[in-house]
């Protein structure tokens, strides 16, 4: 359930945020092909890259992003990880 939770909450923020303001989220990555890109592989940072980027990175700012990334990166890593066990399992029997 928390997994879920986090895979769908910063992508629905983005979503949320972009259909209600898209000048700003344009503005902040330029392109919406950005917007897309971390939406599809990177939600949390990209999310905390746009709450974080108009006030510019300071230190703080970057600390925020390198959680954010770690989270992303977390996710990936798990499904790698929950594959490799299921595969690791397989062969035992």
């Amino acid at each position: 359930m928390m997994a879920i939770f986090g895979a769908i909450l910063p992508r629905f923020a983005l979503l949320v945020g972009w259909y209600n303001d898209q000048a700003f989220w344009n503005g902040v990555f330029g392109s919406q092909i950005w917007l897309l890109l971390g939406f599809l592989v990177l939600p949390w940072t990209t999310f905390i890259y746009g709450l974080v980027q108009p006030n510019g990175l300071t230190i703080i700012n970057i600390i925020f992003l390198a959680f954010a990334l770690l989270a992303d990166l977390g996710t990936w890593g798990i499904g790698f990880f929950a594959a490799r066990r299921q595969t690791s399992s397989y062969y035992r029997t």
